[in-house]
């Protein structure tokens, strides 16, 4: 069941590591096929380089890719309109995003996401980026052999976690990764805004081996295994704790300037602010981030549904959260729509390999449809050939017999249907009627019947292709009598019958009305 069933792979691109999450989409739902991490250990080698290394390694799936655009390569805006028809606003919402971008419109790409509204107004989450951004991109992918089908926005595609994980209501997501942190927020289960902020676990561990004055090597152990803290919120390296102080501040910021959408102050609107990443295992963070922001804050954990929790059991699900997330956008479970792929940019599937691979079945059977519509379409052709033959030879022999003095023409069924066209034009022509009778012949042949001693007039006579109407006087009743018999008595007068009532005049003489039908000689035989 090759059309029934795809591997999506989600490619988490990273700056320290490449993380990977292939799923398996078939009718019944989705299975796990392997999730996998890869660090990058010559971070100034192509990156196409390092992907071809990681795919090879892993015998992954490149047929449905999905990875997403940096963040810091990305705006996004939460806009409103008094209307929420999407042709309406795929022409509207490039123009609001034009007033504030300082790029042309040409320039770039956009797209957009109805995440809310009322019935008569829509609220979109709309994204956009630079066209030379997602051109160098797509060619680092191209070159690497993962060309993608969607490429999503990193900060909003985390919204496609709701469907694996318990993320109900309202929270903020924090994807702290190793050069910058990304955040997304949660509006009923939609991504309704997103936002990088330029510091990540690489900025903790510099910080770190400067205050401490230890090698980066030694910075990056103590960070992972003792963390920053210690008694309270205090730090061994203040230059760590005021990174993770911005952090903090960024996420409060955010959260006040969407106090008009989240309906009312963050502490009391939000639910959860939830941690994921390489870096959000560092210690006490959670605890650090819920004080300074005033809402809980749990890292993400494992599905509660245990079809899930199967989904993502081979590796952390914070670590793969991102790669999760970009696997999912390619599955019916997918919730955002976000795909900078468009115009110039939009994927070009290698129809060759499909056709090799995916569609080998179907193009079997529709072969043999073929075979069998040709074979078929022969054994038609070949017995109307028979049958035409045959009548084309009924038809010579017909000819030959009503015209034994004519050659026999190439086509005789078309010379038979001419000389039966041309019969009946002289016919109209001539007037002819019963027995092949003119007019004329007709008149000639009433008058042969009428006996010379027979007092009758004929007054009136009417001749048509069926019946001849004559309006007759005579001296009496017996006159009238007698002229009807003898038209009856030889053809083609036979069918000769008086009709209507006969009126005598005052002169004792009488008028009656005659109706002879006129048959064709074959009737008559």
């Amino acid at each position: 069941m090759p059309m029934m069933m795809k591997n999506v792979l989600g490619l988490d691109i990273g700056s320290h590591t490449i993380k990977a999450v292939e799923l398996r989409q078939t009718l019944r739902g989705l299975e796990p096929v392997q999730l996998r991490v890869h660090p990058r250990v010559d971070r100034q080698a192509p990156i196409a380089e390092s992907l071809q290394r990681f795919v090879r390694m892993h015998q992954l799936s490149t047929e449905h890719v999905t990875c997403a655009l940096p963040g810091n390569r990305v705006s996004t805006r939460l806009l409103k309109f008094p209307f929420r028809d999407r042709k309406k606003l795929d022409q509207a919402v490039p123009f609001e995003m034009e007033g504030e971008i300082p790029f042309e419109l040409e320039d770039v790409v956009v797209d957009w996401q109805l995440v809310g509204g009322e019935r008569n107004s829509g609220d979109v989450a709309a994204t956009i980026a630079q066209r030379k951004d997602v051109s160098q991109f797509l060619a680092e992918l191209d070159n690497a052999g993962c060309r993608p089908r969607i490429l999503e926005a990193e900060g909003l595609v985390l919204g496609n976690l709701v469907s694996l994980f318990a993320l109900k209501g309202t929270r903020l997501l924090v994807d702290v990764g190793h050069r910058k942190t990304t955040l997304c927020l949660l509006l009923s289960e939609r991504p309704v805004a997103s936002r990088t902020i330029p510091i990540g676990g690489q900025m903790l561990t510099e910080a770190i081996a400067r205050d401490c004055e230890l090698g980066l090597e030694q910075a990056e152990q103590l960070k992972c295994e003792e963390g920053i803290f210690r008694t309270g919120f205090t730090s061994v390296s203040q230059g760590a704790l005021s990174h993770l102080d911005r952090v903090a501040r960024e996420i409060v910021r955010i959260l006040e300037s969407l106090e008009h959408v989240l309906g009312g102050p963050a502490s009391t609107q939000v639910g959860e602010i939830t941690l994921l990443g390489g870096s959000a295992h560092l210690h006490r963070l959670d605890e650090y981030i819920a004080e300074r922001a005033g809402i809980a804050t749990n890292r993400l954990a494992l599905p509660e549904a245990p079809e899930g929790a199967a989904l993502v059991a081979g590796g952390d699900p914070a670590l793969f959260g991102p790669a999760i997330a970009l696997a999912l956008r390619s599955t019916a479970n997918a919730t955002t729509r976000m795909n900078f792929r468009q115009d110039e940019f939009a994927y070009r599937a290698d129809l060759s390999n499909l056709f090799g691979r995916e569609l080998r079945p179907t193009a079997i059977i529709g072969g043999i449809a073929l075979l069998l519509l040709g074979t078929s379409s022969a054994t038609s052709i070949a017995v109307e050939s028979r049958r035409a033959e045959r009548l084309e030879a009924q038809a010579t022999t017909l000819y030959a017999d009503l015209f034994p003095d004519l050659p026999t023409p190439e086509r005789p069924a078309t010379a038979l249907g001419q000389a039966v066209s041309e019969a009946r034009g002289r016919a109209d022509f001539l007037g002819l009627y019963g027995g092949n009778l003119s007019a004329l012949d007709l008149m000639t042949k009433l008058s042969d019947r009428v006996p010379p001693d027979l007092k009758v007039k004929f007054e009136e006579v009417n001749i048509d292709r069926k019946v001849i109407r004559i309006k007759v006087a005579a001296e009496n009743y017996e006159a009238q009598d007698r002229l009807e018999n003898e038209l009856r008595s030889a053809p083609p007068f036979t069918g000769a019958d008086i009709s209507g009532k006969s009126t005598r005049s005052k002169d004792g003489s009488v008028t009656f009305n005659i109706s002879i039908p006129l048959h064709r000689a074959e009737d008559e035989e």
